[in-house]
């Protein structure tokens, strides 16, 4: 059976119904595909990355904070989270874009009958049918779901009753139907989007902590850097000292005045001091990969050669502490916190949704059609916008399950869990106050620790000094000097170590209060929000 002509008009009137949604539909995809292509500004802070280029990099602290923001992987990969939970937001969004179809049929039957009509062909019901619905489906925001649905259908028979041959049907029938008690109202059928983007949000916080938590990695590795260089300097300065005195052993030794016993001590010291020195080198070395590492510079083989210089210097400036002040600053501004927070939100929204489920199903449902009959296509869609023919009809439904067990069992589980994360807020709460409380304290010790081994560093200078002028007099031994330069090359390395730490607890401190990006005036821009952040002083 071949369709008619006058069925490209249904199809004409079928295209200028839905296009409109298909191309809504084309231009969303060809925006989303746009989107994944798009990159995010990277956090920036007030001093300019240096270049990178030729066999040395000589780095202040905030220039290493630079590049570290401008290249450094963690920040990178963090960065896509947030846009991967805008798709997430977009996709839960999806549930009420509306649904475009079409449907077709066709059918062919001979069957028997008793009916007289059907007496010339032998008692043989002969039907042709051909058949095109199409139309719009949607969920809105109370919960409420309609179509419109348009159709038309061409039936030839050989009945000798119809008043022509062939029929065509046309209608055009809205139906909706409207939860009243279970899934009624916007709120709890917005619930979804608004995890979604409570999810979103919680990336944010976490991006912003990951920013922190490289920074930190950051200001640790350059002064791991720092004391290493120092301590590998300590170790040369002690291996000349123990040269020079077996150069000074083996004159005497020669001229007679000392025993050749002090040759070998001296050479013994030299070789151990030696060994020393192979290891500040290695450290060195180890130390400097790190830093590379988080700077994302040695991004192919021969960039691991780079020699990182760092240009500043350990100062000492003793700063005062306010623990609680400091407590009460990490707690208003602590991504961890704020995302505790929001997570309590999400379980409150769970919550609501399980409490409503509990509720019955009682819809109500509507419907109303336009309908014509004529013989030819072309009537029968001028009599369907007549409004001639039409029909209304309504009810309602109402269904519960037998003991609600699974309702039941949700609500409690979304109750147990609401409770589980206000728990956890506290835990964070603690873990926060602990935090700030335990790097506060290493910044005040290390300022002690700074204090002490200056005093003890010049005391073994001054012991190292008087065994000096008591060995060129003979009333003291090799023994005597080595023992007192090793003493003088620890105590430098302790006083550089005191006051490394101490710098490395003030990043710590930082990092916990979450002071970070204001010390560094870093400026954020966040993944997936138009308008950029600022966080200065």
């Amino acid at each position: 059976m071949r369709p008619p002509k006058s069925f490209s008009l249904c199809f004409g009137v079928l295209f200028i119904f839905l296009s409109p949604l298909f191309l809504t539909h084309t231009a969303s995809a060809a925006e989303t595909d746009t989107s994944a292509e798009t990159s995010f500004d990277r956090p920036r802070s007030n001093v300019l990355p240096p270049a990178i280029k030729g066999p040395r990099l000589a780095l202040s602290i905030r220039e290493a904070v630079s590049i570290a923001l401008a290249r450094n992987f963690d920040i990178t990969i963090a960065g896509f989270d947030p846009d991967i939970a805008e798709s997430n937001v977009v996709g839960e969004r999806s549930a009420f874009d509306p649904q475009a179809f079409v449907d077709t049929s066709i059918s062919k039957s001979k069957l028997g009958s008793a009916n007289n009509a059907f007496n010339a062909a032998g008692g043989i019901r002969d039907t042709d049918s051909l058949g095109i619905a199409a139309g719009i489906r949607q969920r809105i925001i109370t919960g409420a779901e309609y179509s419109l649905i348009l159709r038309n259908i061409r039936e030839s028979t050989n009945s000798t009753q119809n008043a022509f041959d062939p029929t065509y049907q046309t209608s055009l029938t809205f139906t909706i139907e409207q939860p009243l008690f279970k899934n009624f109202g916007i709120d709890i059928n917005q619930a979804r989007i608004k995890v979604a983007m409570a999810a979103k949000e919680q990336t944010l916080h976490a991006y912003r902590s990951k920013v922190i938590q490289t920074v930190d990695a950051v200001e640790q590795a350059y002064w791991d850097l720092v004391f290493y260089i120092q301590n590998r300097k300590f170790r040369r300065q002690s291996l000349v000292l123990a040269k020079d005195l077996l150069r000074r052993n083996k004159i005497q030794v020669e001229v007679g005045t000392l025993a050749p016993i002090e040759i070998t001590e001296a050479e013994a010291t030299v070789a151990s001091r030696e060994e020393a020195l192979i290891v500040a080198e290695r450290e060195v070395k180890d130390r400097e990969d790190t830093l590379k590492m988080l700077l994302n510079v040695a991004d192919k083989p021969s960039a691991w050669g780079i020699n990182i210089q760092p240009s500043d210097k350990p100062e000492f400036k003793a700063v005062q502490v306010d623990e609680m002040q400091l407590m009460l600053k990490a707690l208003r501004k602590h991504a961890a916190l704020e995302s505790a927070r929001i997570e309590i939100d999400k379980r409150k929204i769970d919550m609501k949704v399980a409490k409503q489920n509990l509720l019955p199903e009682f819809n109500l449902n509507a419907s109303a059609s336009n309908n014509s009959l004529a013989d030819t296509e072309g009537k029968a869609f001028e009599q369907q916008f007549k409004n001639e023919r039409y029909s209304f009809s309504g009810g309602v439904s109402f269904r519960i399950p037998i003991g609600n067990r699974r309702a039941e069992a949700d609500y409690r589980q979304t109750r147990l869990r609401h409770a589980q994360t206000i728990a956890s807020y506290h835990q964070t709460q603690q873990a926060i106050m602990e935090e700030v409380r335990r790097n506060a304290r290493s910044v005040r010790v290390n300022i002690k620790r700074v204090e002490a081994t200056r005093v003890a560093r010049r005391l073994a200078e001054e012991r190292l000094d008087a065994q000096e002028k008591k060995f060129k007099v003979g009333l003291s031994t090799s023994r005597d000097i080595l023992e007192d330069q090793d003493r003088l090359a620890n105590s430098l390395t302790q006083e550089t170590r005191a006051l490394i730490d101490y710098h490395k607890s003030l990043a710590s401190l930082g990092r916990a209060t979450h002071s970070t990006l204001e010390r560094f005036q870093i400026e954020m821009f966040y993944p997936g929000e138009v308008k950029a952040k600022t966080t200065t002083k």
